[in-house]
């Protein structure tokens, strides 16, 4: 199911860029603030993670109000462990490289709004302990995560953009489903970028 709903974006997203009027081509870097929303689990608190992320991007505009975007970005997700006493005692590291196909609608030439669905395939997942060796826990949790994404961005005139989004994990990426544990990511992405019309 997974790989229908990931060939059906591509698609979707190829068809798109073929009856666009404009295509622009874009790169951007930024910091991506996450966390991970855990139940059914016992354990200390979880604290944002900051790292940073970039990619590149690709915008058919459509008409001067609506375009589609399809993304390639590569974001370092996860969480801080905290101790009782507020020290930290690791963190999980969750590295995917995202490809998001987004919608966007603009309020002016410049300020955009756009919404659509995500797609995450995992690279590396370990934890880290301040008194432990390293985790690797890949092979526990699931290689493809699925989210949707909400954001705005604002492009200056010389093609410099700045945007900032929500992207909201939709499933449970450990992969035994046996039990009652639910992990779920979720992460804020501030991005500083330029973009150029081909």
């Amino acid at each position: 199911m997974k790989r229908i709903v990931s060939s059906f974006v591509l698609i979707l997203a190829t068809a798109t860029i073929t009856h666009s009027q404009n295509f622009r081509l874009g790169v951007s870097a930024g910091l991506d603030v996450s966390n991970i929303a855990i139940s059914g689990a016992t354990g200390g608190p979880l604290n944002n993670k900051i790292d940073v992320a970039g990619g590149i991007s690709g915008e058919a505009v459509i008409s001067p109000l609506f375009s589609v975007q399809l993304e390639a970005n590569y974001s370092r997700q996860g969480a801080g462990i905290i101790n009782a006493d507020g020290t930290t005692a690791g963190s999980y590291n969750l590295d995917y490289i995202t490809i998001p196909l987004l919608a966007k609608l603009y309020g002016t030439p410049q300020l955009s709004f756009y919404a659509g669905p995500q797609v995450g395939l995992m690279m590396k997942g370990k934890v880290k302990s301040s008194n432990a060796e390293d985790q690797d826990v890949k092979d526990l949790l699931e290689k493809t995560d699925f989210y949707a994404v909400f954001g705005s961005e604002y492009k200056f005139k010389n093609g410099v953009f700045v945007g900032a989004r929500f992207n909201a994990g939709l499933t449970n990426i450990i992969k035994d489903k046996t039990g009652n544990q639910d992990l779920r990511n979720h992460y804020f992405s501030l991005r500083l970028g330029y973009s150029f019309s081909l």
